[in-house]
Parts: structure tokens; sequence; C-alpha cells
């Protein structure tokens, strides 16, 4: 089983919300079977270089960021040509429906988990900093969920946060029983096309969690929003509502409210 994970985050200043706070670090996993992953590497190469060939985009690797908002190589793509990368995505995530494992730490979860609020290193990682204790929470969940009895090899590939760390081991503390069976580096999405699964899940997760927030949204939100909620994400983590067009914040954060009194942290 290959885990691929990559990051998302948001600003520290969260405007309306009572409930999604500021400074908002996510993990995103995706478990892919090993027998998809060189179709899959091969199926992202070969729309990147569709894309470098048929309309110029000199880009070496995809930046959801940019696609969704135009910017960058990304900005010509006109008549909605950027949605057509998402519904791209979209497509391969509805035909395998892998499963997603999602763990985020904000201001609630440190005010709802005191415990948390600590120092130390721990598998390499500081867990006294937002964007290393969700990783750290993340693998810790993995391993119960991912053995070498049930998935055979175990091959956990984290996006690089930074250049320093390409190629450098990780979670090999958390799955030290695994001993052989697991193998866990950080990589960089240009390097490891995987990635950019992990990187799109993670990029519809903080979108529509923005969008949640706006106090106007576009067509194209709209049918960003139809997207996500078509491909029928399957994850235990994240709860599916239907709110009308043009609902407010305060209509998200009922729902928030509501999974808070079912779990009984309200």
């Amino acid at each position: 089983m290959h885990i691929i994970i990559d990051d998302t985050y948001s600003s520290q200043k969260i405007p309306g919300s009572t409930y999604v706070t500021g400074d908002r670090r996510t993990h995103v996993a995706v478990a892919i079977p090993d027998d998809q992953v060189l179709y899959l590497r091969t199926e992202m190469r070969s729309c990147l270089e569709y894309l470098q060939r048929n309309h110029k985009i000199q880009a070496n690797e995809f930046h959801f960021v940019d696609i969704y908002n135009r910017n960058g190589p990304w900005k010509s793509l006109v008549n909605k040509e950027n949605l057509g990368i998402f519904d791209f995505f979209a497509s391969i995530y509805e035909k395998y429906n892998w499963k997603v494992h999602i763990q985020t730490v904000d201001d609630r979860t440190l005010s709802d988990h005191p415990s948390l609020q600590t120092e130390g290193i721990i598998d390499g990682l500081d867990i006294s900093k937002r964007s290393d204790l969700s990783l750290f929470l993340l693998l810790v969940r993995l391993k119960s969920l991912y053995t070498i009895e049930k998935h055979g090899q175990l091959t956990l590939i984290v996006d690089n946060r930074t250049a320093g760390e390409q190629g450098k081991p990780v979670g090999h503390g958390l799955f030290s029983g695994a001993g052989r069976s697991f193998k866990g580096s950080f990589e960089s999405s240009e390097r490891e096309p995987l990635l950019q699964i992990a990187d799109f899940i993670a990029f519809c997760i903080n979108r529509s969690t923005h969008l949640g927030l706006k106090s106007s949204r576009t067509e194209t939100d709209y049918a960003f929003l139809e997207l996500i909620a078509d491909m029928n994400i399957n994850c235990d983590d994240l709860q599916k509502v239907k709110l009308k067009k043009g609902f407010s914040t305060s209509d998200v954060d009922e729902h928030h409210r509501l999974d808070r009194v079912s779990k009984g942290l309200e």
C-alpha cells in the first residue's frame, strides 16, 4: 500500500466564523493500492505533458491554487479550461474512490485538547509546531489503520515542505515494528507525481472551507463546490451537508456546532 500525504493551511485570521479558526494546519493522506501506482504516475505525467504541448503551460507540476485563480503559467487558460483540470483529477478519484484521512490542528483543536500543547521532538517532528503536530497525529492514526498483516509493504510518501527535506526519512520510528516492510520519505511532487493526488484532495478541502466563509460566491465557486460534492470523498473525517445557494457563514457554523454536540464537545 502506498500512502501519500500533503498539507494545506489557512491564514492566521478567519473573519466571521465561530468554529473555523485561524492558523490552521491540515494534513491529508490518500491510501493507494500498489498495483495502481504505475498507471497513476503515467496519467499525472501525461496530463501535464498535454497541457505543456497544447496550451503552452510552462509548469513542472500542478499548483492548484494558481490553477483555480489562473495565475502564473496558468493565466492562459480561458473559458473555464482551468476547471477542466479539476474535472480530470475528480474523474480519477471517482473511479478509484481511495480512502482519505484528514488531520487538522488549529486554535480550537488545542483548546479542546490542551494536552497537545507540549514541546518535544518525536520521530524527527517538532510537535510544538502545528505543522509537525498535524503530521504526527495523522501518522499515529495511520499506524493503527494500516498494518503489514492486512496491507503488505507500506510506502509512505510525504510532500516535502522545504528543499532540505527532499529524500529524508519520515515515520520510521512510529512504524518501527514493520521493519523492512515500511519505507517512508519526504519527496517533491515534481519528482513523485502521486503526490499531486493528495495535493488535489487537500486543495479541495481547504478551498471548500474558504468558500464556506466567503460573503459572496461566483458561479465558478459554486461549480467547484458541486464538483467536490459529486466526488463523494471516501473519508470518515468529512461530513457531507446540503446548503442552499447563497448560504451564509452562520449556516456553515451551525453544522459545525451540531457536529461538536454529537461528539460531546459542546
